[in-house]
């Protein structure tokens, strides 16, 4: 497969089609082509002014920056000799060369461009490639201001070409057009012999899986669907040639609903070994030294047993654990020795973990999260894998040899994790979990691979990328522009956003924002802002006011991208263990212990305060399982218990499906009811209320431990206020400046209370450690 591949443009040539690749959106044409013809068993070509030439070959393609008086193409497929292969001037600045199969056969290769003048040479990137491979020491590791442009002898990476079978032909969605809101979608697909030349054999249409009816010609069909149901499809195409060479498969996903899934969702982590035990068959011990450290049970079945509940609670986007196969036995930790249960520990690239269950589950729980209208988004583990993988023996240059730990003993019993920053894409996580070498092209190649087959066989919606910092910038960029390609087709028309949200461990937003970009993550968590957050409603060390200063630097940073705010996540202590414990509860010290129920129903407000905050706001709030409930944990593995030890509804995954009120009425402790029916509420408000996450916001209030806030989306209106005090109080203040209704009711989503307006004023009564969530009525 050509992973940049985008369109198939006809050439004045009958039976020859010429494949060429794009970058990223809105770049120009890649200046690397491919192209095949159905009447020749040659591989061909193509210049600038699209004379024919060999089709069972590789054209490179450059128009100069300079005057040279002669370029060439240098790389790996001609050890970098800058005299190998010279490129010909063909018009106004046009260069071109082509380079016989013999010579680039199918492989992954860096390459560059070189203009020469004289004896001088200037060396450049490409700067219509789509794909990257950067070198060892490209980047300072605390310069967040990188950027790759390519330019004259401008320092920059090297360019990426990934040659497949010149034999196999070629599915090319050429255009797309998706409307949600007729029901409608069309596509053209245009289909290309290989090589070998064999015409078009065996092809079919599928739409979910069901046949569609349509005439194939010999270069390719039209799709044309309407009445269409909302929600999400797909779209696969699949054909052969006569001589039975499989093509690629032309893979179109796509959703027809509402905007919000997204930019006004909700997500939920679903941890999976730690959910629901819905198939007690799969239950095996892989000798960890504790119970917390093993598996428990949690698979894909419990997790579909749990989507009413998910449902309930307004949750729109689900992250599910790494679902590939994990390492079998037990691995050193902090606690004695762990199991693989959180799935960070791949040993199979392309095998699904059987602790979780079978292939055929993990798609059935796709299908049923998305006939609840709810993404479902995959941890993509690419830092690292086990060394048990079939990599590490196979490929042992394609990991950094010289096993720098990201943490090591400070000498006083604890650890030092000061490598995590100085040496973050090369540092191994651990002795057992080799780091992938991506300054090499080989891997970066096959793990974006890899990447792709995920989502393609299991209709995947998003990436939570682990350590997206630990990783260079071209694994991601790379990872991008084929999804672009391949899973949303911008270039051809299409609009789906396949979500991917990285893990950047680090209190700078710099840092953070040095990964999202159009090249590279949608988006990441906002880190800066989960301290800050517990900074507000923990300790009280920051106040509301600072809180809402610290989003809006946020806004200032990221822009528009749909940042994942979060108050917890697998990594660190509990929002109610910290509260009750402080910071030993995030320390080395405290993660051998297990934490006890915190029922204090101040320590409970403050959560539902934070979950106020987060729901009422732009952006893609996570919930981390149980955190719905003021689950406790110490830092990992404490934070790590299992959902069925706190409600009988999922004891033992016996009772098979349930919704929000069996998880109330199984309670165990409940005042955890406290926050799981807040949290519900805001969640069923944010998906009937643009104002909580779109439109404009203004100042309501302002003190230090209150504070209040209107939300304006067209003809949505909310007012939220948050009283971290003591004491309750009563609020009356203007409605008009805050372009709030002057003649409204307002009611609270939170208690179902009503507020009016009395001319352009509004009196509310907040308690003490209390929220208001009112919305027009």
């Amino acid at each position: 497969m050509l992973p940049q591949l985008i369109s198939a443009l006809l050439l004045g040539l009958p039976g020859c089609q010429e494949i060429t690749y794009d970058a990223i959106p809105d770049t120009a044409v890649d200046t690397t082509e491919v192209t095949d013809t159905e009447d020749t068993d040659t591989h061909e070509g193509t210049s600038g002014d699209e004379a024919f030439v060999d089709p069972c070959a590789v054209t490179f393609t450059y128009e100069a920056q300079g005057s040279p008086t002669g370029v060439s193409v240098a790389g790996d497929f001609n050890g970098w000799d800058a005299s190998a292969h010279p490129l010909e001037l063909e018009s106004r600045g046009v260069w071109s060369v082509v380079i016989p199969r013999e010579e680039i056969p199918p492989g992954t290769y860096a390459y560059k461009f070189v203009e020469h003048s004289g004896s001088d040479q200037a060396w450049t990137c490409d700067p219509n490639a789509g794909l990257i491979q950067c070198d060892d020491g490209y980047r300072d590791p605390s310069d967040t201001s990188w950027t790759h442009t390519c330019g004259l002898n401008v320092e920059s990476c090297n360019s990426l070409i990934v040659v497949d079978d010149f034999d196999r032909p070629r599915l090319t969605v050429e255009s797309l057009a998706i409307s949600a809101e007729a029901g409608t979608v069309s596509a053209s697909v245009g289909w290309a012999a290989g090589c070998a030349g064999d015409a078009l054999g065996e092809a079919v249409a599928t739409l979910d899986g069901e046949p569609l009816d349509g005439t194939w010609e010999t270069d390719g069909v039209e799709i044309s669907l309407d009445t269409l149901s909302p929600g999400r499809h797909t779209l696969r195409l699949n054909a052969s040639d006569t001589a039975g060479r499989a093509a690629e498969e032309a893979y179109i996903p796509f959703w027809l609903e509402d905007e919000g899934a997204l930019e006004g969702g909700l997500m939920y982590y679903a941890f999976l070994d730690r959910l629901v035990d819905g198939d007690g068959s799969r239950n095996t011990s892989e000798g960890a030294s504790c119970e917390l450290a093993s598996y428990m049970g949690g698979d894909f079945q419990g997790l579909i047993d749990a989507l009413p509940y998910l449902e309930d609670l307004g949750v729109t986007v689900i992250w599910i654990s790494n679902p590939q196969d994990n390492s079998e036995g037990a691995y050193g930790g902090d606690c004695g020795s762990y199991s693989g249960y959180h799935g960070y520990w791949p040993d199979m690239p392309y095998a699904v973990e059987e602790h979780f269950g079978s292939e055929t589950t993990l798609k059935d729980l796709v299908d049923r999260a998305h006939d609840r209208d709810m993404r479902v988004v995959m941890d993509w583990v690419a830092n690292h894998v086990h060394d048990s993988h079939p990599y590490v023996a196979e490929h042992p240059d394609w990991f950094n040899q010289d096993a720098i730990p990201c943490k090591e003993s400070d000498g006083n019993g604890g650890w030092d994790y000061s490598n995590f920053d100085e040496y973050p894409e090369v540092c191994w996580f651990a002795g057992y979990l080799p780091d992938f070498n991506y300054y090499e092209p080989e891997p970066l190649s096959a793990v974006v691979e890899e990447a792709l087959w995920w989502v393609r066989e299991f209709d995947l919606d998003g990436f939570r990328v682990d350590g997206a910092k630990h990783v260079p910038h071209s694994l991601v960029w790379n990872l991008t522009t084929r999804l672009d390609q391949e899973v949303e087709h911008s270039y051809a028309g299409g609009d789906q956003d396949f979500y991917t949200v990285g893990e950047t461990f680090s209190t700078s937003s710099d840092w953070i924002a040095a990964y999202v970009n159009d090249n590279e993550l949608d988006a990441q968590f906002d880190f800066p802002h989960y301290f800050a957050l517990r900074s507000a409603f923990i300790d009280d060390s920051a106040s509301l006011p600072d809180l809402a200063a610290n989003l809006q630097s946020s806004k200032d940073v990221y822009g528009d991208a749909v940042m994942s705010t979060f108050l917890g996540n697998h990594d660190v202590a509990r929002f109610v263990s910290e509260a009750t414990a402080g910071s030993w509860a995030n320390s080395d010290e405290s993660s051998c212990y297990i934490a006890d129920v915190v029922d204090e129903d101040w320590w409970l407000g403050r959560l539902n305060l934070a979950w106020t905050w987060l729901l009422t706001h732009p952006g893609l709030p996570l919930v981390y399982y149980g955190d719905e409930l003021g689950m406790p944990g110490y830092r990992d593995p404490d934070n790590r218990h299992p959902l069925w030890w706190y409600s009988s509804a999922i004891n033992g995954g016996s009772g098979g499906e349930f919704d929000l009120a069996a998880m109330s009425d199984g309670l165990y402790h409940p005042t955890q009811g406290k926050v799981l029916w807040h949290l519900a509420a805001l969640g069923q408000a944010r998906l009937d209320h643009s104002a909580l996450w779109r439109g404009f916001e203004s100042t309501w209030w302002s003190e230090s431990d209150i504070y209040a806030y209107a939300r304006v989306d067209g003809d949505d209106e909310a007012l939220v206020i948050i009283n971290r005090g003591w004491e309750d109080r009563t609020l009356e203040n203007s409605v008009s400046y805050a372009n709030l209704d002057t003649d409204a009711t307002f009611e609270d989503v939170l208690t179902g209370e009503t507020f009016s307006t009395s001319g352009d004023f509004l009196s509310v009564w907040v308690p003490g450690n209390g929220s208001r969530v009112l919305v027009k009525r």
